[in-house]
């Protein structure tokens, strides 16, 4: 029994890098709201909580624990305790930080631990670099085929409407996975002998060169307009340096997860002057590794890149011995390209998972290889006169003490335990983001039905703050509806007074679980100031809301327009002139400030600022713009209101 149980622990763990490989950039469900990331991440979370079980199970049959020590095993386990001690001790929102990056990392460290400790053959090392090439392949193939409007004409999907859909999540995912598959299938090409598997390989080959050229295309600008927005590196290097101010984001970050509210806060203003990138609110670092030094700080980074430099140097120190091995030259040259990639481009979920898997695969080749870098630690309670090999079948006869069964029926139990709390929330979060596409869908056609799916999205995962975001716009959106309804009845001024409340409520319970994000007081001074005239107190609340916004986003000009332009709607017109000027400040090319306070002065009938501040603004509007003419008509409106050269004050003296 234990014999069999061994052995089929040991088969699930040697082919779970190959679904892993081959799956991951092409796995995506149109069920969720997130179709790409969303689901991938639970693919490896779902190979992930196997991997763990069927380790432990083959620990209890064996009646120990082995693991294998790899130039690659320190590092990544000091970068997965950076990402939960950075949730846990830094993060604003824990649970999200938990339970997305977090969660990835530790899914993807669980994986490497136990395929590298119960693994050393070549078949593991082969079907990952199989199951990659395989992947690209395909992924290659779905772009070509979507290029030429194949794939529309077979499968019927909102998805496929855009030209950017890619089952990896998106153009530059694709490309940044492709490209070092690409690289290392050449190499691997070169080195192999095998005529028949040459022929596969260059067909693979000729795939992928032409899918990337393809999604290089997508990239450039379409129609004049840019397709690609990208953090500069510039400003990715400023905020990265910004951590290092305190000792504890210096160490461990902001928090993974929360890139989004650090690039609001600590912004660079000179972003402001690109007409591009001003209003983008970027979600990533120029590059997963500056992101990695914002959310996990100095030890995050360095560890992450140790991880991956470490297993490098050895292949370059052991090169003469494994140079012509076509696995050494497809995973040395993967690894490298990867790596790379990390330090120059922003990553997502399928090249971190590449990058992982290939750590794998070169520390199972070190150990085919007898390299010094990999040693295996065995763990008992019990010494053992026949201590058999770790990687051997275990004999049918040979019989283990209970007392030898303790460390391992430890580890078995804490892993259960762990992996039902993580699914325990995990699966509720799921169904939630479920329910919240069906209540997407439902937006014009049912309203009511998507409002029930929006409430019912909010209970699975009460930790989503874009839940109570969208309830908030909902209710807002029925309130106004009744408010400027044609002869309402009492029942409708009741529901709207009800629905304004619960408008509110929501928006607040969104800016409670995420109060450093600067669109949850947005959207709840939005929210207040479409309810000025109707809800006490409304004006005071949408302008200390839009203020609080400021503090999270202080160099977005945007922001300070809508509270100048808040002011002046409530009648302070000095305030307005004053906090519309910062917005000039921040962003002097842009011209609907000026206009603003131009009009401001008009309505004071102080002409002469009026037109000196349309003059400076019209130098900002392009003359193909349809504003220019309306801009044109304005001045010489304004020209006429200014008083004539003979009534100045000096003329009406004499």
């Amino acid at each position: 029994m234990r014999s069999s149980l061994e052995k089929l622990s040991t088969q699930i763990l040697r082919f779970i890098p190959l679904v892993l490989a081959f799956l991951t950039p092409l796995f995506f469900l149109p069920i969720t709201s997130d179709p790409y990331n969303f689901n991938k991440l639970y693919l490896v979370t779902a190979l992930a909580s196997l991997s763990l079980i069927v380790w432990c199970l083959r620990s209890l049959a064996r009646g120990k624990f082995s693991l294998s020590l790899s130039p690659s095993l320190l590092p990544l386990t000091v970068l997965t305790l950076a990402f939960i001690v950075s949730s846990v001790w830094l993060s604003p929102i824990k649970h999200v930080s938990l339970f997305g990056q977090t969660t990835l990392i530790v899914s993807l460290l669980i994986i490497f631990i136990s395929v590298t400790s119960s693994q050393k053959n070549y078949l593991t090392v082969n079907s990952i670099i199989f199951g990659l090439i395989s992947s690209a392949t395909i992924l290659s193939l779905v772009t070509i085929f979507h290029r030429f409007d194949f794939l529309s004409r077979i499968i019927s999907s909102d998805l496929l409407a855009g030209k950017s859909f890619n089952p990896a999540g998106g153009i530059l995912s694709a490309l940044v996975f492709t490209l070092p598959i690409l690289i290392s299938t050449v190499g691997y090409l070169i080195a192999h002998k095998n005529r028949l598997l040459r022929s596969l390989l260059f067909a693979s080959i000729i795939a992928m060169i032409v899918a990337s050229l393809i999604n290089l295309t997508l990239l450039f600008p379409q129609s004049g307009q840019q397709v690609l927005f990208l953090l500069p590196f510039r400003a990715g290097w400023s905020i990265a340096i910004d951590t290092f101010k305190n000792w504890p984001t210096a160490l461990l970050g902001f928090g993974p997860g929360t890139f989004l509210s650090v690039f609001t806060r600590l912004r660079p203003n000179f972003l402001n002057a690109d007409n591009a990138l001003w209003l983008i609110r970027f979600t990533e670092s120029s590059s997963y590794f500056l992101t990695l030094i914002t959310t996990t700080g100095i030890i995050g980074a360095l560890s992450f890149f140790f991880a991956f430099i470490k297993p490098i140097i050895v292949s370059l120190r052991y090169q003469q011995t494994n140079s012509t091995h076509p696995t050494s030259v497809f995973l040395s040259l993967a690894l490298f390209a990867s790596l790379l990639s990390y330090l120059i481009t922003p990553t997502g979920i399928v090249s971190l998972v590449l990058g992982f898997l290939l750590l794998t695969a070169l520390t199972i080749e070190f150990k085919l290889l007898n390299f010094a870098a990999i040693k295996d630690l065995t763990l008992s309670l019990q010494a053992e006169d026949d201590a058999d090999n770790i990687y051997h079948d275990l004999s049918q006869t040979k019989k283990h003490s209970p007392k030898s069964l303790v460390l391992s029926g430890i580890l078995t139990v804490a892993s259960i335990i762990l992996i039902t709390a993580y699914w325990y929330y995990a699966i509720p979060a799921y169904s939630a983001s479920v329910a919240a596409k069906q209540a997407e869908g439902l937006l014009k056609t049912n309203p009511v039905g998507a409002y029930l799916k929006e409430i019912n999205a909010g209970k699975q995962d009460p930790f989503n703050y874009n839940n109570p975001l969208s309830l908030s716009q909902f209710f807002k959106s029925i309130t106004i509806n009744l408010l400027n309804k044609k002869d309402a009845t009492a029942e409708d001024k009741k529901n709207a007074t009800d629905y304004m409340q619960r408008a509110i409520d929501y928006g607040k319970q969104a800016a409670l679980l995420d109060s450093y994000n600067v669109l949850v007081w947005e959207n709840l001074a939005d929210i207040y100031q479409s309810f000025i005239g109707y809800a006490e107190g409304a004006q005071n609340f949408a302008v200390s809301h839009l203020a609080q916004a400021i503090v999270l986003d202080p160099s977005n000009p945007q922001l300070r327009l809508r509270l100048g332009v808040l002011f002046f709607n409530l009648g302070d017109s000095d305030q307005a002139i004053k906090i519309v000027s910062q917005a000039t400040e921040l962003k002097q090319n842009w011209d609907i400030p000026y206009y603003n306070i131009s009009a401001i002065y008009k309505y004071n009938k102080d002409y002469s600022r009026a037109l000196q501040y349309i003059r400076a603004g019209m130098q900002y509007t392009s003359q193909t713009s349809p504003d220019y003419a309306k801009v044109l008509e304005e001045i010489k409106s304004l020209e006429k209101l200014l008083p004539s050269p003979g009534s100045t004050p000096s003329a009406t003296v004499k």
